[in-house]
């Protein structure tokens, strides 16, 4: 007897198929989905932090770099906040970023790993051992005066520099290094797209496979009840053509009914499954969407796929924000740097260029910068020395003493004040549309060396952010800095005019001291006649000055007495000695006393300028060498006529010592 094959067992058949082809559609999505998460932890995990870092050892280089040049041409004073700042980044920051790099480029591709780790070799190897080499050559307030620690440092931190080169060399390596990273992080996305587009697919195939068999089951094991099936068999029709119907299937209190209810509901849930899949595609993340219950395995990995792209977006964006604000204050600290550097000889064009550039970086809507004025140091103030847009009403005044009003508040507690509520009428802004009070106001002090020297004062309609009041606090370190500079040049000024009028002194003593040579000398033409008068003029003259005579072979005849107790010698310690071997020694002394020799021979006269070291200290002194002829034309002697210029040398160097880039 053949065995019997109802519906039920037909049915059970059937179903047992479906259920295998849904398990298989299970696995697979399982599949698809895991991958896609673990693309998309690579990404949190890898290529953002890597990114991120490589960002910051970006603005680890640039910051040194500025911090290098504010070392060389601002910051003379040891210990300077940005001079701290450097050795900081030295020593701590860029140690601890090198680590925190290592580690995460173990996970790298071997390209992007051997990069990162020549450019941080060449970073540690050649760009901060040449920074490190400026920081202790210029390790001292004194050594700022040498001239040729200047020459050495100064073209490296130039435009063209060895370390302005290498630098641009390393940000742009770094830079091609971030972007090829960002496009593999892009390549991962795209293949998570692909993916998941290729998931969208396989559901829509697993759909078409379903529909196909059921309705093949359905018209093999049924055939006998046509007409209850016969809807069945149209949407199943219709489903095999990759469409899900819209409308419902009816159903009847059967096994056939129980198959229709199953397939309206399955539709429904695929109908629900795509549409999310779809908007998720294109990046529409709050569709609602709801798991059929907890074991949905396509319901809940489609919800966490949701949620691991929208916490990838939502990185990416505050990665680029907190990128843009570190570009933003980079590309401020290097402008401001620029209008310092070029307005470090005038306060009043400093003060206007400053204020000006401020309010339009910033964004604010009006601004004012107030210096410290101690010309009467028993009453000092803060002065107004540059201002965009004010209108004063209330408080209609442009100087501030200490403790007086918000500006004088500011500077004695040597700390920002920022209102969100201004004073009535405090300030007001004036244009072509009317006038009106600004909304917020930014007061930060100027201090260098815990000294106030100044106060910016910014208003605005909105909120400053604190990265704006951060960057105002930053910058105003640097302008203090350079007001104190601009101080120093105002008082080498003074200085130089004053040396000028001490050098115009010396130049008429000169004067007058050539004209008594020349009328020397034309008294020595007429030697027979003029033999007493002569002797009479040398006689005053070795009582008002040093002089010396010297015979035709170089050899120290006589010294007067002034100049021997200048020198603090007697005079047998040099009658009879040879003058070059006694006060010219050295190569260039020595070729300066041959030459003059010459030409005295010749009957020209010659100057030159020695020191002598003495227990008081370094003595300097110009020589006249004056000669004398016999009746044959012959040289007899020459007489040194000596000044002691010493007062002008020490002038000299204590101007140098203010302003090393004085020239006399």
């Amino acid at each position: 007897m053949k065995a019997r094959f109802t519906v039920t067992n037909k049915l059970v058949v059937g179903f047992g198929v479906l259920l295998f082809a849904t398990v298989i559609n299970g696995v697979f999505t399982y599949s698809t989905l895991n991958q896609s998460q673990e693309l998309n932890e690579k990404i949190l995990t890898i290529y953002n932090p890597s990114t991120t870092k490589l960002q910051e050892l970006v603005s680890i280089i640039n910051n040194s770099y500025m911090l290098t040049k504010n070392w060389v041409f601002i910051e003379k004073q040891s210990d300077t906040p940005d001079k701290v700042k450097l050795t900081e980044i030295h020593k701590t920051d860029f140690p601890k970023l090198k680590e925190e790099i290592a580690k995460l480029s173990v996970n790298w591709e071997p390209a992007f790993k051997n990069n990162i780790d020549s450019l941080i070799n060449l970073v540690e190897t050649n760009l901060f051992v040449q920074q490190k080499g400026i920081m202790e050559m210029l390790s001292s307030f004194e050594s700022y005066d040498d001239f040729m620690v200047l020459v050495e440092v100064n073209p490296k931190v130039e435009e063209g520099g060895e370390i302005t080169v290498l630098t641009k060399q390393l940000l742009d390596k770094l830079g091609q290094l971030k972007a090829q990273m960002d496009e593999q992080a892009n390549s991962i996305n795209l293949e998570m797209s692909d993916s998941f587009r290729w998931f969208q697919r396989f559901v829509l195939f697993t759909v078409f496979f379903v529909s196909i068999f059921v309705a093949l089951t359905g018209f093999l094991t049924t055939r006998s009840i046509v007409f209850p099936i016969q809807k069945l068999k149209e949407f199943l029709f219709t489903m095999t053509k990759g469409i899900l119907p819209k409308e419902k299937m009816q159903t009847n209190n059967d096994e056939i009914g129980d198959m229709a209810d199953a397939l309206n509901l399955y539709i429904d849930n695929m109908r629900k499954t795509s549409e999310f899949a779809v908007e998720i595609g294109q990046g529409k993340y709050e569709a609602k969407f709801e798991a059929l219950s907890e074991e949905d395995i396509l319901g809940n990995a489609l919800l966490e796929m949701r949620q691991n792209l929208k916490n990838a977006e939502e990185t990416n964006k505050q990665r680029a924000k907190a990128d843009e604000i570190r570009n933003w204050i980079t590309k401020g600290l290097a402008d401001f740097g620029d209008i310092l550097r070029q307005n470090s000889d005038n306060m009043e064009r400093l003060s206007k260029n400053v204020i000006n550039h401020m309010i339009d970086y910033i964004g604010a809507n009006q601004g004012a910068i107030y210096i410290l004025n101690e010309h009467d140091e028993t009453h000092p103030y803060f002065e107004m020395k540059a201002a965009v847009a004010y209108e004063r009403e209330k408080f209609l005044k442009k100087n501030f003493e200490l403790k007086e009003g918000l500006v004088g508040r500011c500077a004695f507690e040597k700390l920002p004040v920022y209102l969100k509520e201004i004073p009535e009428e405090y300030i007001k802004l004036t244009s072509g549309l009317g006038t009106a009070e600004p909304d917020f106001l930014l007061l930060v002090p100027l201090i260098i060396n815990e000294n106030v020297l100044g106060v910016i004062e910014l208003a605005s309609f909105k909120e400053f952010e604190k990265y704006q009041i951060e960057f105002v606090e930053s910058v105003g370190e640097n302008i203090a800095s350079t007001i104190s500079n601009v101080r120093i040049n105002e008082q080498t000024k003074y200085l130089l005019e004053e040396s000028k009028v001490r050098g115009d002194e010396l130049s008429a003593q000169e004067e007058e001291l050539r004209q008594n040579m020349e009328e020397l000398q034309a008294t020595q033409e007429e030697a027979a006649r003029r033999e007493i008068e002569m002797m009479n003029t040398i006689a005053a003259i070795n009582n008002t000055m040093g002089t010396i005579d010297i015979d035709k072979n170089g050899n120290i005849i006589t010294v007067n007495d002034s100049f021997l107790n200048k020198i603090k010698a007697d005079a047998g310690s040099l009658v009879g000695k040879s003058f070059q071997e006694f006060f010219a020694p050295g190569n260039e002394p020595e070729r300066q006393f041959v030459e003059i020799w010459s030409g005295l021979q010749l009957g020209e006269s010659g100057s030159m300028i020695t020191n002598y070291i003495t227990q008081d200290g370094e003595l300097w002194f110009r020589h006249t060498f004056t000669p004398f002829k016999n009746e044959k034309g012959e040289l007899q002697k020459a007489i040194d006529l000596i000044i002691d210029i010493t007062e002008q040398k020490i002038l000299e160097k204590e101007l140098q010592s203010v302003n090393p880039n004085t020239l006399l």
